[in-house]
């Protein structure tokens, strides 16, 4: 994989943001968007190689659209308050998918690549959803802030870090 683009990690901010507001939420949609993505990177690994570029777009677009729709019935069905609290969000895992497709994140030998990115969008998920639960902070701005207090504390960790 290529070092992750902008759009590979601006469109990850969205739900960082929007869904964090409890750790439940954080926790459902990280569970659901790891869920997608794993079953997306198998089927697109079967059709793959079979496709030219141009068709292998709309096979993209159209898979990822399907998870995430049956993702999006079955909580319907059986978890709708969940369904609506996570709203317009489970829309953005599919835009995530065919992104990481096309970002190079699903070819061969990237695996140290994709753990990293997944684990840290993780790990953000969780300590955000944590956080912000605790404080009682539901606001997106305050989530902002939050979330900018955090890169900042891991930036002077680094920081200290490397000059002892």
């Amino acid at each position: 994989m290529r070092k992750p683009s902008g759009l590979v990690t601006s469109l990850m901010l969205a739900p960082l943001l929007g869904v964090t507001d409890t750790l439940p939420k954080a926790l459902s949609f990280l569970g659901l968007s790891t869920l997608i993505v794993a079953l997306y990177a198998g089927a697109m690994h079967v059709v793959r190689a079979r496709l030219s570029p141009p068709m292998r777009l709309i096979a993209s677009l159209m898979l990822a659209a399907t998870l995430v729709a049956s993702a999006q019935v079955l909580l319907t069905a059986f978890a709708l308050s969940l369904c609506l609290q996570l709203g317009g969000y489970l829309a953005l895992i599919s835009v995530q998918c065919v992104v990481l497709e096309y970002s190079g994140f699903f070819d061969a030998g990237q695996h140290q690549g994709r753990l990293q990115l997944f684990g840290l969008f993780g790990a953000s998920m969780l300590i955000l959803g944590l956080l912000r639960d605790v404080t009682d902070i539901t606001l997106v701005p305050a989530g902002f802030i939050l979330l900018g207090l955090l890169l900042a504390g891991c930036q002077a960790w680094t920081q200290y870090l490397k000059s002892r």
